[in-house]
């Protein structure tokens, strides 16, 4: 999907939820998705209300726009990602 996005001015990245750390090396390992750490003082998976597997999706200001949760919504389906990139797209 970052392939698709590359011509406009959204990126994707990943962001660790505090506290698991110890699973840094394994996720990032052999990819090169940009991977950010989320710490007890930031708390920004508490301040977004994050669930697993959700992809919080932000516009030009930094504020939610969007949550589209992966395990309800498999991006395996061709609707389903459509709908995903549509959502970061229309993001601004």
């Amino acid at each position: 999907m970052q392939g698709e996005l590359d011509a406009s001015t959204h990126q994707i990245l990943g962001v660790n939820e505090a506290g698991r750390e110890s699973g840094n090396d394994s996720i990032t390992d052999g990819r090169d998705l940009p991977w950010l750490q989320d710490t007890q003082k930031a708390n920004v998976w508490a301040d977004w209300g994050v669930t697993y597997r959700d992809v919080v999706v932000l516009d030009a200001d930094g504020e939610v726009v969007g949550v589209y949760n992966l395990t309800d919504n498999d991006i395996g389906e061709s609707e389903r990602y459509d709908e995903l990139l549509d959502l970061i797209l229309s993001a601004g």
